[in-house]
């Protein structure tokens, strides 16, 4: 049985989730069952054992905003509490935009830059593979901002799995993964209907 840990890059996915679903009915995901989902698509002997979402933490102006307590409220009590599951934590700040006066509530005058995701998701997948804690890796995303971190798994024999949306171009990794998944609706579609099956 080969072992299999998840990936998933949470803003990435989350806001290709959102271009997915475009003029439809957007459908929540349960995070873990995403890997799983995917993994039945593997053509290996393998299970799922950890998944792993790399998230933000929002900084304390944006924590000011409903959306943002909303979702931060959701990932710290829901989320983190699913069993097999691991939210390693980034933030996201604000960066004033000069000329403008700042205003928490006038998106117009800042914009938020994700920090620390990347560097976490790939320190995690390297020492993790370097500890042989997994066989397999699925990356959830269609960020090519890892392709070292992948050609160094790929080369220490890690088998490898891209999970993206169709509309998302990996062409970077090409030559260093095993497996590519695209996520369609019926992936999706299991992944979100099995809270409903709790």
């Amino acid at each position: 049985m080969h072992k299999v840990m998840v990936f998933i890059d949470y803003q990435n996915f989350n806001i290709n989730l959102k271009k997915h679903y475009e003029g439809r009915t957007f459908k929540s995901i349960n995070y873990s069952y995403l890997g799983k989902e995917i993994n039945k698509f593997i053509p290996l002997d393998s299970e799922v054992i950890k998944t792993y979402v790399f998230a933000y933490k929002p900084c304390d102006e944006l924590l000011q905003l409903e959306t943002y307590r909303n979702y931060y409220s959701w990932l710290t009590t829901s989320l983190k509490s699913v069993p097999y599951l691991e939210v390693i934590e980034g933030r996201q700040d604000i960066h004033r935009i000069r000329g403008i006066e700042f205003d928490v509530n006038n998106p117009d005058s800042y914009i938020t830059v994700e920090k620390e995701t990347d560097i976490n998701l790939a320190t995690h997948m390297v020492a993790k593979g370097f500890q042989n804690a997994y066989d397999v890796a699925i990356l959830v995303t269609g960020d090519t901002d890892y392709v070292n971190v992948i050609k160094t798994l790929h080369d220490l024999g890690k088998i490898i799995v891209i999970a993206h949306f169709k509309h998302q171009n990996i062409s970077k990794y090409n030559g260093m993964y095993d497996a590519e998944i695209i996520l369609y609706d019926n992936i999706l579609n299991e992944a979100s209907a099995h809270r409903f099956k709790r």
